[in-house]
C-alpha cells in the first residue's frame, strides 16, 4: 500500500513537471540567421523587401529595431547584444516560416528563411535569405512565393514587395 501510494506521489510531481522547451531546427536557424551579418560566404539575401505586419500587435513590437540598431546588434557578435524581448518575435516567425510547405519552397530544395532589415511597431521588412550556393536566379524566384505563403498565412494581416533596393 505505501509503495503504491509512493508511486503514485511520483507520478502526480512528474506529471506537474513541465518539459523544456527546445528550439525546432528552424527557430535555430532564424536566431543564428538574424544574429549575423549579411550578405556573406553562407547566406545571400534578395535585392527585394518584403514588408509584413503579423495580426499581434505584441509580435510587431517583439521584432522592433531600426536598421542602425539590428546592425550595431549583429556588428557586436554577441547574442546578449539583442533584447531579450525580440526572442518572442522571432520564435513567432519561426513559427511562421516552420508551416512552409514544400510548395513553398525553391525548386532547388535550398532553405529559404527571412532576414529583418528593419521594424518599427506595425510592421517589419525582410531579405529572402538562401545559402551562397543558391543562383541568383533562384533567390529572385523565392521572393514571390514567399509573399504568396505570407499572404496565405492568418498570422499575417499585411505584405507587400519593394523592389527599389
Amino acid at each position: 500500500m505505501r509503495s503504491g501510494l509512493f508511486a503514485l506521489m511520483a507520478l502526480l510531481v512528474l506529471v506537474g513537471c513541465e518539459p523544456k522547451k527546445t528550439n525546432t531546427l528552424k527557430e535555430g536557424e532564424i536566431i543564428s540567421l538574424d544574429q549575423q551579418v549579411l550578405p556573406n560566404r553562407e547566406w545571400q539575401i534578395s535585392r527585394s523587401v518584403i514588408e509584413l505586419s503579423f495580426c499581434r500587435d505584441r509580435v510587431n513590437e517583439d521584432l522592433l529595431a531600426s536598421e542602425s540598431e539590428l546592425r550595431g546588434w549583429r556588428g557586436s557578435g554577441e547574442p546578449t547584444a539583442f533584447p531579450p524581448y525580440r526572442d518572442e518575435g522571432l520564435e513567432k516567425l519561426a513559427e511562421l516560416l516552420s508551416n512552409q510547405s514544400v510548395s513553398d519552397q525553391p525548386m532547388s530544395g535550398q532553405p529559404t528563411l527571412l532576414w529583418q532589415k528593419d521594424g518599427n511597431v506595425s510592421a517589419q521588412r525582410y531579405y529572402v535569405a538562401m545559402p551562397a550556393s543558391a543562383s541568383k536566379g533562384e533567390l529572385a524566384d523565392a521572393v514571390f512565393p514567399m509573399v504568396a505563403f505570407l499572404s496565405s498565412s492568418d498570422q499575417i494581416c499585411h505584405v507587400a514587395v519593394d523592389d527599389s533596393y
